[in-house]
C-alpha cells in the first residue's frame, strides 16, 4: 500500500490481482461533502427545535437528497454527520453537553424525516469557533452546525477537533 496526500483527503493506491496474477490498480480515497445551510436558532439552553425552526431543516434535508442523488452513482456508501457547536456563554461542560443534544436532535429529526442513510452526531461544545472570542461573550455565528455526506468519518481539523461520533438508532 501506497499512501499519497492529496488537498482533500489521504489517497490509497493499492495493486489488486487475479488468480492468473494479472493485476489493476485501485483507489481507495475518503470523501466529504459540507452541506451548506440555514443555522437553526434554539431556544437559549435548550435542544428542543422549534415549530419556526422546521422549514430550515426541510430545506436542509432536500440539499442533503438533492447531494446523494447527484453523488450516488460514484458514492454508495454515504453517511451523514452533523456537529453541534456553541458559544462560550456559560461553562464548558455545559456547553459540551448541550452541543450534543442539539446535534443529536437534529440527527434525529432527518432520521425521522426517512433519510435512507446512517445519521451520525457530534457536540463540539465552545471548541471549533467560527469566531474566536473570549469566555462568556454571546457570539451567535458560533452557535452553529455542521452537516457533512461522507464515506467515513470526517477528518479532523480546526473545524472538527475530535472524531467521537455516535450513531443515531
Amino acid at each position: 500500500t501506497r499512501k499519497e496526500s492529496s488537498a482533500a483527503s489521504d489517497v490509497y493506491k493499492r495493486q489488486v490481482y487475479d488468480v492468473d496474477g494479472f493485476w489493476t490498480s485501485v483507489i481507495l480515497e475518503p470523501w466529504f461533502i459540507e452541506i451548506k445551510h440555514e443555522e437553526v436558532v434554539f431556544a437559549s439552553n435548550s435542544s428542543e427545535i422549534a415549530d419556526s425552526e422546521v422549514p430550515k431543516l426541510a430545506h436542509s434535508l432536500a440539499e442533503v437528497e438533492k447531494t446523494m442523488k447527484r453523488f450516488a452513482k460514484f458514492r454508495p456508501d454515504m453517511r451523514l454527520y452533523v456537529g453541534g457547536y456553541t458559544d462560550s456563554v456559560g461553562n464548558e461542560g455545559s456547553n459540551q453537553k448541550l452541543s450534543q443534544e442539539r446535534a443529536r436532535a437534529i440527527s434525529r429529526w432527518f432520521k425521522s424525516k426517512g433519510i435512507k442513510i446512517p445519521v451520525y452526531y457530534q457536540g463540539f461544545g465552545e471548541d471549533g469557533q467560527a469566531v474566536a472570542t473570549e469566555d462568556d461573550v454571546d457570539e451567535p455565528r458560533n452557535r452553529r452546525a455542521l452537516y457533512v455526506l461522507a464515506n467515513s468519518p470526517p477528518p479532523t481539523s480546526k473545524d472538527i477537533p475530535r472524531a467521537r461520533w455516535s450513531r443515531v438508532k
